[in-house]
């Protein structure tokens, strides 16, 4: 199944994706798939690293509980 995306290009760029579509005999969508498929499996195989958010977001959430929260909230920085 496709997904209809709107994105806005700078003109020199959607030129000259026109001009490669064309001479290619290919419909602008399929060059766009492509280079978006090479884009992201490279990103795939490449072993960049993760932000912090990034990192955060994919971990599994603490278990902590309610009485545990309260006091490590309560504590005080500067007292420690």
């Amino acid at each position: 199944m496709k997904v209809k995306v709107g994105t806005q290009l700078e003109d020199e760029v959607y030129r000259e994706l026109k001009i490669v579509a064309a001479r290619d005999k290919r419909p602008i969508s399929d060059i766009i798939q492509h280079a978006l498929t090479d884009y992201l499996q490279r990103r795939k195989g490449s072993r960049q690293r993760k932000s912090g958010l990034a990192r955060l977001l994919e971990r599994p959430p603490l278990k902590v509980t309610d009485e545990q929260f309260r006091e490590v909230m309560e504590l005080d920085y500067f007292d420690q």
